[in-house]
């Protein structure tokens, strides 16, 4: 009897509700369902994505996702391999990590080789103590035992780079798979660097080989195809050439354990030393929606472990079939990201850089707690495209750049609203898709949506289900495109325009119902005319996110009695200069204390004080965990303080020390409650009232350490004014408003060892 087991998250979603975010870690989220490739070290299963690993271990079933948080060096994982104690990743910048347990060694002499060329690594091929790397200019090899590169083979004729996709040793020669035939050198020959020691072989000039393998004194040779099931493998003993499989897909050729593993994209085949077949397994077999293998290993046990396109790593024990992979959200990248209570939603769609659709396929993501989950119902109906959500209620709207308004109900797609059912429009010159670029809602519960190149490109749906559209005003045509939308708390509406500023829109106001904003003087004055982001803060001050930093309306009561933008000046050493200027800012967030995070284009995240003025936290690549400089999107989670990311690397997120602020005490929490010994991380209160104040003593009430709440939440270190650590004991905590009105106490024990 088959039986298939679903192990997608259930061991994750153990261990990180067993270890709670404190603040200042981070945490990644990461899809890990598309895997790439699959190996094995002792008793433990590494598997690649894209941007990362995940690690099975087989003797207690855990599941560990590795990235750049613990043990890799970078992102963009382009391939990995392994003996019996190493395990190899490479990526696409040419970057290679060497991890022997806990310690990883990052070789980055491809990465920054002062050469012009494709430095991805495509394959990797471990040879005892060497490692042959095939890279998209030639060949590189290292030493294992010093860790350290040995030599690089540049083959092509004059020593041209040639994109080499594989390599193999037979026959006492080194063999080079490329995109047109087979090179092939001596192994014993003195210098390989030299290219006159290589020949192109004379069998398949012009053909794309892009898999080969040695396995009992012959070389697999597959022939890539340009379309399904058209790819030639072939075997070769040094002179003959013979077919060994015709019409077939294959992705993989993996000899281990004297037995040579062929994986196509539907079924693996198991051959043994005579070339035999002793295995095969189907992906039907697996019984799920959709399958796509992309690598597979065969055990000593008789077991598949296959990385699969769709579904992260399946394993077949006989009759036993799993399926694993860490949870993580539909997509590693994320276009626009949305808390609602304890729910974080995610949608995938990015325009593209012309502001046009760019027919992203995926699914709504969305979080709570510590498990990923995600809708099934959009692919399937062709909804593309989604660049923005927004929830109301029990319902689920989602904005796509090409098909128009979906709305959900839970996890289930009620209606799609496009030309035939409301006023949203196509392209009024070109009459093909409805571009809906964000939707928010108003204080009345109003659903308003931007509706690009449409004589009327602003829409909303009322709470009866009518359906209204609103010009913009002779400022606005219908070439213009538009994207973003914010409603502010006097519910004008601010839309963002590709290159021409932004415009603010009062269907309420009798006469002139818009107002255009651009960089001239008497007409805004913002910073530069391409506006990418704006936030209201919890002031009321409108803050935009142009390509020459940030401005700011301090009135936006005013705005259509001719209120213009400031820009927020800032002190650099000796030097004035306006804040962030000459940055593109695609994002802004406000968070509990009031403070600004500025997701910048190439300069990572800028937090700064309430007004602007004072730098608190700048993260970026190079001295945090973030993935990316390139941050296209920041949202909060107001009641844990988590601060979730979307970078152009992947999505990740940060506990940060703010959340919003409560009217009252009654949900104050103080943890860890109580600090054990082996706890050196900051001790948390909150469920404070905003900018409480709090003061901490000891059981005879002498003050030792006094601060004041960032929003709703409190961080203390855990240490006295003079820097001592608590003693055991417990410890008495104060919390008051700002006029001491409202008060409470609670309790907090240290034990020390």
């Amino acid at each position: 009897m088959k039986k298939t087991v679903f192990l997608s998250c259930l061991i994750y979603t153990f261990c990180t509700q067993a270890q709670s975010l404190r603040v200042g870690e981070w945490r990644d989220h990461l899809s890990y369902k598309s895997a790439q490739d699959v190996c094995q070290v002792g008793s433990s299963i590494y598997v690649s994505t894209d941007r990362a690993l995940f690690q099975y271990n087989t003797t207690d079933n855990s599941i560990e996702r590795i990235n750049t948080l613990n043990r890799l060096s970078d992102t963009g994982v382009s391939s990995i391999e392994a003996n019996e104690n190493t395990l190899i990743i490479a990526y696409d910048n040419g970057s290679v990590d060497v991890i022997r347990g806990n310690k990883t060694v990052n070789l980055p002499d491809i990465k920054n080789a002062s050469l012009i060329a494709d430095k991805r690594i495509n394959h990797i091929n471990i040879d005892n103590n060497l490692v042959y790397l095939s890279c998209g200019f030639g060949i590189v090899v290292l030493d294992l035992d010093r860790v350290e590169v040995k030599d690089t083979y540049f083959i092509g004729e004059y020593g041209a780079q040639k994109n080499v996709l594989s390599t193999a040793l037979a026959h006492n020669s080194i063999y080079a798979a490329t995109n047109n035939g087979i090179y092939r050198a001596g192994l014993y020959q003195q210098n390989l660097a030299d290219y006159n020691a290589w020949e192109k072989l004379s069998a398949h000039p012009q053909s794309r080989v892009d898999l080969l393998e040695s396995f009992n004194g012959l070389l697999f040779v597959n022939l890539n195809g340009e379309e399904y099931n058209t790819d030639t493998l072939y075997h070769f003993d040094g002179n003959n050439w013979v077919v060994f499989e015709e019409e077939s897909s294959n992705v993989s050729i993996k000899a281990n354990h004297q037995k040579l593993v062929l994986t196509r994209r539907f079924g693996v085949s198991v051959y043994n030393q005579d070339l035999n077949s002793t295995h095969y397994l189907s992906s039907g077999e697996f019984n799920l929606d959709k399958t796509d293998f992309n690598s597979a290993i065969f055990t000593e046990k008789d077991e598949f472990w296959i990385a699969d396109k769709h579904n992260g790593l399946l394993h077949n024990a006989g009759s036993f079939f799993e399926t694993i992979k860490p949870s993580g959200p539909f997509l590693s990248d994320a276009g626009q990201i949305i808390n609602f209570g304890d729910e974080i939603l995610v949608a995938h769609g990015t325009k593209s850089e012309n502001w046009d659709p760019s027919w992203q396929k995926s699914e709504l993501s969305i979080l709570k707690t510590d498990d990923w989950t995600a809708s099934n119902t959009l692919i399937t109906n062709d909804f593309i495209d989604v660049v923005a959500v927004n929830k109301n209620g029990s319902s689920t709207y989602l904005a796509s750049f090409s098909k128009g308004i979906a709305k959900m109900t839970g996890l289930n797609l009620e209606v799609i609203y496009d030309e035939t059912n409301s006023s949203l429009q196509k392209r009024a010159n070109v009459n093909d898709w409805i571009e809906i670029g964000d939707i928010q809602f108003d204080s009345e519960g109003n659903l308003w949506c931007t509706n690009s190149q449409t004589y009327e490109p602003l829409s909303v749906k009322y709470t009866n289900g009518d359906w209204e559209s609103f010009s913009l005003g002779t400022g606005v045509t219908e070439t213009q495109d538009l994207a973003k939308l914010l409603i502010d708390k006097n519910d004008q509406k601010w839309v963002q325009l590709k290159n021409n500023g932004l415009i603010v829109f009062d269907e309420r106001r009798q006469g002139t119902k818009s107002r255009k904003l651009t960089n001239s003087e008497n007409s805004g004055n913002l910073a530069s005319n391409r506006v990418f982001s704006f936030a209201e803060d919890l002031e009321g001050e409108i803050w935009v996110g142009t390509d020459n930093g940030v401005s700011v309306f301090y009135d936006s009561n005013a705005i259509f009695q001719g209120e213009s933008a400031s820009q927020v000046v800032v002190t650099l050493g000796q030097h004035n200069s306006y804040l962030l200027e000459g940055q593109q800012v695609n994002d802004i967030e406000i968070d509990g204390a009031n403070r600004k995070w500025f997701a910048t284009n190439n300069s990572g995240v800028v937090v700064t004080s309430e007004n602007g003025t004072e730098e608190i936290h700048h993260f970026t690549s190079e001295n945090s965990p973030l993935f990316s400089n390139k941050v296209i999107d920041i949202e909060m989670n107001d009641v844990t303080g988590e601060v979730f990311f979307a970078t152009e690397k992947g999505l990740m997120s940060l506990r940060s020390e703010s959340t919003q602020g409560n009217t009252d005490f009654s949900k104050v929490l103080v943890f860890p409650n109580p600090v054990k010994p082996d706890y050196s991380g900051p001790i948390t209160i909150k469920g404070l009232i905003t900018d409480a104040v709090v003061k901490i003593t000891d059981i005879s009430g002498n003050l030792i350490y006094e601060t004041v709440a960032l929003g709703g939440q409190a961080v203390w270190d855990g240490k006295s004014f003079d820097g001592q650590k608590a003693h055991t004991g417990v410890y008495l905590v104060f919390c008051s408003d700002k006029d001491g009105a409202m008060s409470h106490v609670t309790k907090l024990l240290f034990v020390r060892g």
